[in-house]
């Protein structure tokens, strides 16, 4: 148990303190069906389900039209041809921009990278836990603001450099950065400020005071939050942090180089 607290504080250094939140527990997963989907939404209030499903997303191409880019998005089996601003799961669940290489999606104020892999038919797989149409829209905040620091040859060794740490030395990580944790009416709230490693806090973008509202398009206001985010980090090479800062969101888009291959997670202890 206290190795597993370890892992979790470490990972909230590499990621603007946002991965302390692996390190509690993690709760079942739902079903990834559309009878799930339907049930939780008809029957939250009833039976007190978690009005959320899971959705299978996979990127196939991004190209260019007459119209402006596109991109060809696999959504639980179906294709879509989607563009900046189009709605891929009711409420929240839409393209904010698409990249070069990737599409952000933007999930209720919370971002995900979905990114095309080497050979372009090799395409990448995402599943998303997505808020059902018939629950309540969370609040989202005003215009993103995009630091894709992906690539970037002073941050991703760093980024490369933790990640490593974590399963060999994960003692070595705790309290670079430092998070304060905030109960409030809508969940818990993380804050985060620099700790002992101050070059990752400012190389990460991060500024003292900033909430980190989600990872991956994950909101971690609650617990089931954390199963997502735990199973999904072991083999991510992309990762993308919202911030809110002043009312905005701030969004960090983040990788761990070619050479970081995501180490296989150890058996806990």
């Amino acid at each position: 148990m206290l190795l597993r607290f370890f892992r979790g504080v470490v990972f909230a250094c590499l990621c603007g303190a946002a991965l302390l939140f692996v390190a509690t527990y993690f709760p079942g997963m739902h079903a990834a069906s559309e009878e799930a989907r339907i049930f939780n939404a008809e029957n939250a209030d009833l039976f007190g389900e978690d009005p959320y499903f899971y959705t299978q997303l996979s990127l196939r191409e991004i190209a260019v039209d007459t119209i402006g880019d596109y991109a060809v998005v696999n959504i639980d089996g179906d294709e879509r041809l989607l563009r900046a601003g189009d709605l891929l799961a009711a409420p929240c669940l839409a393209v904010s921009r698409i990249l070069h290489d990737a599409v952000l999606l933007n999930h209720c104020g919370s971002y995900a990278l979905l990114w095309l892999r080497e050979p372009k038919d090799s395409a990448s797989r995402m599943k998303l836990q997505v808020l059902n149409a018939g629950a309540a829209k969370p609040a989202s905040l005003n215009k993103s603001h995009i630091v894709d620091l992906r690539g970037n040859s002073r941050v991703q060794p760093l980024v490369s450099d933790y990640r490593g740490r974590l399963y060999d030395r994960p003692l070595s990580l705790l309290g670079a950065i430092k998070v304060d944790v905030v109960i409030s009416d809508q969940g818990r709230e993380y804050y985060v400020s620099p700790g002992k490693d101050k070059l990752i806090f400012s190389a990460l973008g991060l500024a003292p005071g900033d909430r980190v509202r989600a990872i991956d398009g994950v909101n971690l206001s609650g617990d089931v939050a954390l199963t997502d985010i735990y199973e999904h980090l072991d083999e991510a090479m992309h990762l993308v942090l919202t911030i809110e800062r002043n009312q905005q969101d701030w969004v960090v888009l983040l990788d761990f180089g070619a050479a970081a291959a995501s180490p296989k997670a150890k058996p806990h202890h």
